[in-house]
């Protein structure tokens, strides 16, 4: 039986460009811990725990999508099987919220540094991309200290120097992005990041795409409002629970502007789990955080990358 979940239900059937990234065996202890840890959190009884575990053990060894899914809907049909029992539709609240406080308690500093930088675009990209840290899907905490190290260190993120100037060149040209965003808190730096795209490209009509309801630690249209994105940009919820943009399972409209953008600037892993294999003129932006992405792409833990779609090197 498939589990129900909150998407679009569009019924379009995804693409078949490229390869897509599907989680593997890493990914289902992750996504299964994930949930562990939340029934813990929400000390669930021992009866329930099991009667919960023991169902997601079944989805994940027997049900027959698994080894075409990416770990982001995985994690979706997990979550949905705790919520239907438990009922934990926005469990990570309390975070987003903290983290939503603590970064705009932040952003006039940001906003200083970038202004006084000598290239505006490098130090605002920059600070988008540490903003990714902030990450509690792919991560067991989140530490205040390292994020404050990874903030105060922004001038030492290096990102590929051919990339970031085809990224530049497109902007130049470009008519439309779609800036598709990750975690909340993250989403403060994106909107800093999105107002220096704002001076330097005053031709771009940006649209932003947060996640449909409430999943993981995610930005929904709720934290876009609370940090005062929607008073800068159109802001755009995808329609579904997933931790990403899984292309067959948002509204028809994000899907047509995704579609019909000249590029699209997509964050975090989650999204390029997703997205990755569209055949989409995609920039990826975000840290390497765990075992999957760091084996992918060769690469140490919280190494930043910055892809475009067409162009993307990772090991098989």
């Amino acid at each position: 039986m498939q589990l129900q979940r909150r998407t679009a239900e569009c019924g379009i059937v995804r693409d078949k460009e490229g390869e897509k990234m599907n989680a593997d065996t890493v990914c289902l202890t992750c996504c299964r811990n994930k949930a562990e840890g939340l029934l813990e959190q929400y000390r669930v009884s021992e009866e329930t725990r099991d009667i919960l575990l023991k169902r997601i053990d079944k989805f994940l060894e027997k049900d027959k999508r698994i080894g075409d899914m990416p770990a982001p809907v995985m994690m979706a049909e997990i979550l949905s099987i705790v919520d239907e029992k438990v009922g934990i539709m926005d469990a990570y609240e309390k975070p987003k919220k903290k983290y939503n406080r603590k970064l705009l308690g932040l952003e006039e500093a940001v906003i200083a540094d970038i202004e006084k930088a000598e290239d505006e675009f490098l130090a605002a990209i920059q600070y988008a991309v540490t903003g990714n840290y902030i990450d509690f899907g792919a991560m067991d905490e989140v530490s205040e200290d390292l994020l404050g190290e990874l903030l105060e260190n922004r001038a030492d993120v290096e990102l590929d120097a051919d990339e970031l100037a085809r990224l530049k060149n497109e902007l130049e040209e470009a008519e439309t992005l779609v800036y598709i965003t990750d975690n909340a808190g993250e989403i403060v730096l994106d909107k800093v990041f999105i107002r220096i795209l704002k001076k330097l490209y005053p031709q771009l009509d940006i649209t932003v795409v947060v996640r449909g309801f409430p999943t993981l630690n995610d930005a929904t249209y709720e934290d876009a409002e609370d940090i005062g994105l929607t008073d800068l940009v159109n802001v755009m919820p995808n329609g579904t629970d997933v931790p990403g943009t899984p292309i067959d399972e948002i509204n028809p409209e994000v899907r047509y502007l995704i579609d019909e953008a000249d590029l699209c600037i997509a964050k975090g892993q989650g999204n390029f789990e997703t997205l990755h294999g569209s055949g989409r003129n995609v920039f990826y932006l975000f840290l390497c955080k765990c075992e999957l992405f760091t084996s992918k792409f060769q690469t140490k833990r919280f190494t930043p990358v910055l892809n475009n779609e067409l162009r993307i090197v990772q090991s098989a």
